[in-house]
């Protein structure tokens, strides 16, 4: 209840005391008066929420920071009667919600209209419900509905382009596209030659054979076996900067480094693997699979910088994770030099 609706009372309960009280006809009709406009406020706003359907149609669930999340509200008057003075606006935990809009509509009319909110901040937050708000001419009452059920949205955090980093990360035999002929059997074929005395029966190529009517094998090449990963430390302890600014802090810096260098080894079709010792232990082993880079990405929406393991200690409990072919790219706002043994131990 507005206090314009308070004052109303107020002075309907003097002038109801002079009324009773001194019997005058003046009296009377000023209480009548303020009764009636009470009652025509009441059920103005309460038909204002009456006979309303209201959708919200978005076609993302995922979104990036920078970007703006697109949606569409359809409003539609189902009943004859006029509706003036309604508010519609998107309840949502984002940083930087959309503002509301005012609405008059007829009876059944539908209002179509297009909603932008810029996303700030990575992380996961509940978006979609839809509250409305009506209010008599007289501002006494305002009435609140709510409609829709709330949704997920996951901000991912933004990449960074790097067109100058070397893709060949440390000269392994197999951290290139440039494939190279190998001895033993393997899932990548190079080629398909003749047969020659000496090749094993388990290389020939049988379909390839039937064609050209003459014994083919099969040649092939390492393929891309090495393995990239991105460790990330997450330790509260090393970290600055994460209460007093929610955007620019080393956490937030840590996780775009992260961002930016998955999506530069993605490019080059490399394995990476995800390491974080954040609020929780969050390991991801290479792949490259099409769904892979999303799946690191909305993990790095949710990590926060507040673990308890040490950056040294996770760098050995990592290790039975890693295979033959291994790059390890380390991000830490640390200056501590503890953890650089654990990276020569690797090496061995």
């Amino acid at each position: 209840m507005s206090k314009r609706s308070i004052a109303i009372l107020v002075l309907l309960a003097v002038i109801g005391f002079y009324a009773f009280g001194t019997g005058f006809n003046f009296f009377y009709r000023f209480f009548y008066s303020l009764i009636l406009l009470l009652c025509m406020g009441l059920f103005w706003s309460w038909m204002g929420l009456r006979g309303i359907d209201l959708n919200l149609f978005r076609t993302a669930t995922r979104g990036t920071v920078g970007e703006y999340l697109v949606g569409h509200i359809r409003f539609r008057n189902r009943i004859r009667l006029p509706k003036s003075w309604l508010e519609v606006v998107e309840i949502t935990d984002l940083p930087d919600p959309s503002t509301g809009r005012g609405l008059a509509v007829i009876g059944d009319q539908v209002r179509v209209w297009r909603t932008e909110t810029y996303l700030s901040r990575r992380g996961v937050f509940q978006t979609g419900e839809l509250d409305v708000t009506s209010q008599d001419p007289f501002g006494l009452f305002r009435l609140r509905r709510r409609f829709l059920e709330s949704k997920t949205i996951t901000v991912l955090p933004a990449a960074h382009s790097l067109p100058d980093m070397d893709p060949l990360l440390a000269s392994l035999p197999s951290d290139g596209r440039v494939t190279r002929h190998w001895d033993h059997i393997a899932t990548d074929v190079a080629s398909i030659r003749h047969y020659n005395d000496g090749d094993s029966y388990r290389r020939i190529h049988w379909p390839y054979t039937a064609r050209m009517n003459s014994l083919m094998v099969k040649e092939f090449d390492m393929g891309l076996s090495a393995e990239s990963w991105v460790v990330m430390d997450m330790e509260a302890g090393v970290h600055v900067g994460v209460d007093a600014d929610p955007v620019v802090n080393t956490e937030e810096i840590a996780v775009i480094v992260a961002a930016s260098l998955i999506a530069r080894l993605t490019e080059f079709s490399f394995p990476v693997g995800l390491a974080a010792n954040g609020d929780n232990r969050h390991v991801h082993r290479p792949n490259t699979s099409p769904e892979h880079p999303g799946r690191l990405m909305e993990t790095l929406a949710v990590v926060r910088a507040s673990g308890t393991v040490g950056l040294e200690r996770f760098l050995y409990d990592l290790r039975p994770s890693y295979s033959r072919f291994n790059t390890l790219t380390v991000i830490t706002p640390s200056s501590r030099t503890d953890w650089v043994h654990a990276i020569s131990e690797l090496r061995r």
